[in-house]
């Protein structure tokens, strides 16, 4: 497996299902800005809301052939195998195609997620153990905590401002050597103090 990251911005996500399932990979898809499609005779209340809030577009029956035509990325989520086929079977070969209850029929996998702002980790074990993955995910979650999103943006100004004032090179790669302190993990005063100790060290 080769793992990527993919901007689906604007992209039409195709979703056939409407149940938990379903509404697990719309929540996150909406959070990408992805054009999510779904097409089910029946939705749950949350992608129902979604309707409702004009984050998703609902068609509000089976799935037709004509349904994957122009979708970047397809989920066959519905709990009847042949349904699920159906819509692999009527796919391209270059669309992304996941079928939630066949790994073996997809060209993707989904992988539990880790989130902190520009942090992200993916955990996969190519479907054969989703819930290894998720305690995989909860394990990392004690370790990176809610403060790595802070620590994040804070690389990321401090980065950014060493190269635009610091032009020697040893001295730029000295700096962004000491980013990487535990204090600046925890304390935003320690952080203030460095980026204005930065043109002082220049």
């Amino acid at each position: 497996m080769y793992p990527i990251a993919l901007k689906l911005e604007n992209k039409r996500v195709l979703i056939v299902g409407g149940g938990k399932v379903a509404t697990q990979k719309a929540t996150m898809l909406i959070k990408q800005n992805a054009d999510v499609v779904v097409v089910s005779p029946t939705l749950t209340q949350t992608l129902h809301s979604y309707t409702l809030n004009n984050q998703i577009r609902w068609i509000e029956r089976g799935f037709e052939k004509a349904d994957t035509d122009g979708a970047f990325l397809v989920i066959a989520a519905t709990d009847d195998r042949h349904v699920n086929d159906l819509v692999r079977n009527n796919c391209l070969e270059n669309q992304l195609v996941n079928v939630v209850d066949s790994p073996e029929d997809s060209n993707f996998f989904n992988m539990a997620f880790l989130d902190r702002g520009k942090l992200k980790i993916a955990i996969s074990t190519e479907g054969a153990s989703p819930i290894l993955a998720k305690q995989i995910k909860q394990d990392l979650n004690e370790f990176f905590d809610d403060g790595y999103e802070a620590y994040l943006n804070f690389l990321l100004a401090a980065r950014e401002k060493i190269k635009q004032t610091v032009i020697d090179e040893e001295k730029k790669y000295f700096l962004l050597q000491q980013l990487l302190q535990d204090k600046f993990r925890s304390s935003e005063e320690a952080r203030e103090l460095f980026l204005s100790s930065i043109d002082d060290s220049v």
